[in-house]
Order: structure tokens, then sequence, then C-alpha cells
């Protein structure tokens, strides 16, 4: 019997990565740079919401000029804000895989974008926000 045990349990785990490894490839073909806002986020270990760092999240951006001559600039950002009292610690391993799952389960042509509650008593929002326009200077997420 506990052989079987740890054979579902090794089981379990290995389908748990490769669910994470899933939910990147689908969010990196959705946009390859939510994927870039994700890992400048959560790259730091000790992530509490609310605080100034999770509000400003992790920002990717890309910019050019098409064919026509027209400036263009895209932006995505990964950030969570909330109202947790006490404030709550955000696992760099959580950061990640539940941002993925967010990018790769949003809706066709939201290019990521998603927004979901996490935390104890769902105080935390989480949103990773997709920005595309021609370039202005006032345009959020765009300037330093």
């Amino acid at each position: 019997m506990k052989f079987s045990i740890l054979a579902l349990l090794v089981a379990l785990l290995a389908a748990t990565e490769v669910t994470a490894v899933s939910d990147h490839v689908v969010c990196y073909t959705k946009n390859d740079m939510a994927i870039d806002a994700i890992h400048a986020f959560c790259s730091k270990k000790n992530i509490v919401v609310p605080s100034p760092y999770a509000h400003k999240g992790g920002v990717a951006r890309k910019s050019g000029k098409k064919k026509n001559g027209t400036d263009w600039a895209v932006a995505v950002s990964a950030h969570i804000d909330g109202n947790c009292k006490p404030a709550q610690w955000v696992p760099q391993k959580y950061c990640m895989s539940q941002f993925k799952t967010m990018c790769a389960k949003a809706p066709k042509g939201a290019g990521g974008a998603s927004e979901r509650r996490f935390g104890r008593n769902k105080c935390q929002k989480w949103s990773i926000v997709v920005k595309a326009r021609p370039k202005f200077k006032n345009f959020p997420l765009l300037t330093n």
C-alpha cells in the first residue's frame, strides 16, 4: 500500500511541474513581454502586499517604428495591489506560477492581460496589464 501512495505522490508532483512549464510556454506564445514583466517582478524574494514594490511591479517595454514611419510602443506590467492587514508575504514560487497561470488563461486577444484575487481573504489583487499604442510623451508605463 505504501508503494502505491508514493507512486501517486511522485506522479502528482511530476504533473504539477509539467503544468508550470505549460503555463510558461502558453503565456510566452501569447506575449513574451508578459514573461519578462513577471520575471522582473517575481525575481525579488521578499515581496509583501501591500508595499511600494508590489504596487510598482515589474515592467517590460518595447518600441519601434512601423513601415509607414509611425512610432509604436508596448508595455506590460505585472503587479500586486492589496489591503492586507497585516501585510502578507508572497513566496517567489507562487509569484511566478500564479502570474504565469493568469497569463496562460487570459482571454484570446488580451495579450496575457488578466486580473485575479489571491491571499488570505482575497486581499491581494494580482494584475497583468498590457498597453500598446503609438508613442505618446505621457503614456503610462512607457516613461522612466
